[in-house]
């Protein structure tokens, strides 16, 4: 991984914010001789593909006009995906009404877990503090400082 200019996170920090989103991770990859600059956004809501292509665009034209990032590289634009890791109350926010899977923090036991140590339900409710899964007919609280990560449960 190679170091990412500052004003390239600023200009990316632009397009996103121009269209409603904002810049969940910037990263460069690879070396000299195959370089990706990959910028993951985010939003409270699901974003669109239409919304990917526009900061794309906009962000491949202020990446041209400036050059903060010198040499060549590619630029992949796009969104987290289901098997993103959720760790924050803002992750477990936007699963509100999907089924998640909640692996216990190092020596956390979490209510409601199965033999594994997991609990595995659908979000119903998240506060700053703890997320509240419907978990086989029951309501099942989760502080967020014992959790390890959740996972989306995909349903196939």
């Amino acid at each position: 991984m190679t170091s990412l200019p500052p004003r390239v996170l600023e200009l990316a920090d632009e397009a996103a914010a121009d269209h409603g989103v904002e810049v969940l991770e910037a990263l460069v990859l690879g070396g000299p001789m195959g370089r990706t600059l990959r910028v993951t956004l985010d939003a409270d809501s699901p974003i669109e593909g239409e919304t990917v292509e526009k900061v794309s665009r906009q962000l491949s034209r202020a990446l041209d006009d400036e050059d903060p990032l010198p040499g060549r590289y590619t630029l992949e634009v796009g969104t987290p995906g289901l098997d993103r890791p959720l760790t924050t109350a803002r992750d477990f926010r936007r699963q509100q009404g999907h089924p998640v899977r909640i692996t216990p923090a190092e020596g956390a036991t979490l209510p409601g877990a199965d033999k594994t140590g997991q609990v595995e339900g659908v979000v119903v409710a998240v506060d700053g503090d703890a997320v509240t899964l419907e978990a086989g007919g029951t309501t099942v609280t989760v502080p967020l400082s014992d959790v390890s990560k959740g996972k989306v449960v995909l349903p196939w």
